[in-house]
């Protein structure tokens, strides 16, 4: 099997999940790895952040950079989605 078929196989498992297993297993996970130790705080922050920057950029790739299209494809203000773009730092470049 090809390194290819070997990732198209995995995110065909990843995408039977769901998002929200996904989410949930790499959330036990990471609160595993502290073992009794709390995490540091502002966890909702990070992991928010994370996912609206992913959201964004693949969203922007798809759509070859067009910001208004991606605004209408996110359901949100052309204006916000520029604001986070630059607070993200997300480079717009297709």
């Amino acid at each position: 099997m090809t390194d290819f078929n070997k990732q198209h196989d995995f995110n065909k498992q990843l995408y039977s999940l769901g998002l929200k297993t996904v989410v949930e297993r790499y959330l036990s996970h990471f609160f595993d790895l502290h073992g009794d130790v709390l995490p540091p705080e502002g966890l909702y922050h990070c992991v928010m952040g994370e996912i609206e920057q992913s959201l964004i950029e693949v969203s922007l790739r798809h759509l070859k950079g067009n910001q208004v299209q991606t605004a209408k494809l996110l359901g949100i203000n052309r204006n916000t989605l520029r604001r986070k773009i630059q607070e993200l730092r997300i480079s717009c470049e297709s």
